[in-house]
């Protein structure tokens, strides 16, 4: 489809149009070459002046043109809002399950007819249930798999902007996105449904994009 370009002016998106009533809007001078620019397959939104030929006369303060392999734009498809959906319900029975048994395992070895140690068992509970989601997803995401289990199950992964593996720190800020989605009634983890990238609130923050494998 040749109309599937986007553009930003004065931070209001426009589009889609053709690559050549993009060059015009360049020539007319309706398009700077510091408004951003981006099409389906992108990994991200760029200055217009990354894209080479936009632009008659070049900027010699523009950074070197990005050139977008044609490869990766034909074989990048985001996970969508089911897909992910399914995967989450996947991953959530396996955090539930996982510190029962841990706290389980303590019990056996604990004597717990005494009360001291029904509060250590109760302590320990509650660090677990903040410890276990945040290490099983920010550990597999940013694991050569770069998925959970409910991922793999879908042969979806966890990528950042660029299709790259994220690191532990980006995985946890993902992690962060997902606590912050829920205090906003679940749009955040909604949104995945309506954007271009199908990106919810977490994926955004952390720079991240769920794609299939």
């Amino acid at each position: 489809m040749d109309q599937e370009w986007y553009y930003t002016i004065g931070g209001r998106q426009t589009g889609p149009i053709s690559l050549s009533e993009l060059n015009n809007l360049a020539i007319t001078g309706q398009l700077l070459q510091t408004d951003m620019i981006w099409k389906t397959g992108m990994p991200g939104w760029v200055k217009a002046n990354n894209l080479s030929g936009l632009f008659d006369t070049p900027n010699p303060d523009a950074p070197p043109p990005i050139i977008f392999s044609s490869e990766f734009e034909q074989s990048i498809t985001y996970a969508g809002f089911w897909k992910r959906f399914a995967a989450f319900i996947i991953d959530l029975i396996i955090i539930a399950v996982c510190p029962v048994l841990i706290i389980f395992s303590f019990g056996i070895i604990l004597d717990l007819s005494e009360v001291n140690n029904l509060e250590m068992i109760d302590k320990i509970h509650s660090y677990i249930s903040i410890a276990v989601p945040w290490l099983y997803f920010s550990l597999m995401e940013s694991s050569p798999m770069q998925a959970t289990l409910g991922k793999m199950a879908f042969g979806i992964k966890v990528t950042d902007l660029n299709g790259k593996r994220v690191s532990f720190g980006k995985a946890t800020g993902r992690h962060i996105g997902k606590i912050i989605s829920m205090f906003t009634f679940f749009v955040g983890f909604l949104m995945i449904a309506f954007t271009n990238k199908k990106q919810g609130l977490s994926d955004m923050i952390a720079g991240c994009l769920v794609v299939n494998k």
